[in-house]
């Protein structure tokens, strides 16, 4: 009797302590794991082992060199979008590719957020510009100009890119394209919805400015450059 007894009572706790050692393995596989990664990786790392939804690109997408922070253009190699020479009217830039009011996650807030930045400290290597934002909001171009690249690329995803007068702007990670190489496009036109496609761990919009600074030589700029800090709601880089 007391051996049915003692049974019973392994079989009633043998889950719970097999879940507890599963924990406590766990935890000290985090913390031994954890500190061996370079500083900037360890705060995305516990945040993605906590399951908290992430929401950035994980590559430079194209760019070489470290850069520093602080800087406002970084090198780029020439990459597979090709340079058409296209110039035209309303070069200039008039805003964010998102207008308000606009929803991440389960939240609505009336401007574009603003993620990971140009060089974030925490992502040095960053060429552009991230905005959070949820899966299928529409995104409209910042200039007028032809879209010389309409469809998937790389680490890119879905991408669009938008030349006028020696820059070319980049509108990455796209869930659909509404664009075709080609057409030309007058500043607020429609060129697609927000995605996760390529190189990315969350929904956000990657917006970078390449801009030609000579016979096979250029730049990513920083787009800060072009806007006001009341365009946007800054929520930093989550990774």
């Amino acid at each position: 009797m007391k051996g049915l007894f003692r049974f019973a009572l392994f079989l009633t706790f043998a889950p719970l302590l097999c879940g507890a050692g599963f924990v406590v393995g766990y935890v000290l596989i985090v913390g031994l794991t954890i500190p061996q990664l370079p500083e900037w990786a360890q705060e995305g790392v516990t945040e993605w082992m906590l399951d908290i939804p992430q929401d950035t690109e994980r590559s430079d997408n194209g760019s070489y060199g470290e850069g520093s922070s602080g800087s406002s253009s970084s090198p780029a190699s020439q990459g597979s979008v090709e340079w058409h020479g296209y110039t035209g009217f309303e070069s200039e830039f008039h805003g964010l590719p998102l207008v308000g009011p606009i929803q991440r996650w389960s939240a609505w807030y009336d401007k574009p957020l603003l993620g990971c930045v140009f060089h974030d400290r925490r992502y040095t290597t960053h060429t552009g510009l991230d905005f959070p934002v949820a899966e299928g909001t529409s995104v409209y171009t910042p200039i007028s100009g032809e879209v010389v690249w309409a469809g998937e690329n790389g680490p890119w995803g879905n991408l669009v890119v938008i030349e006028n007068n020696g820059v070319q702007v980049y509108l990455a990670h796209l869930s659909g394209i509404t664009v075709s190489e080609g057409d030309i496009l007058s500043y607020g036109d429609q060129i697609g919805l927000s995605g996760s496609t390529g190189n990315s761990t969350g929904p956000h919009l990657h917006l970078g400015i390449k801009k030609k600074t000579g016979e096979g030589a250029y730049v990513w700029l920083d787009p800060q450059m072009f806007f006001n800090p009341d365009d946007y709601i800054y929520v930093g880089c989550s990774d």
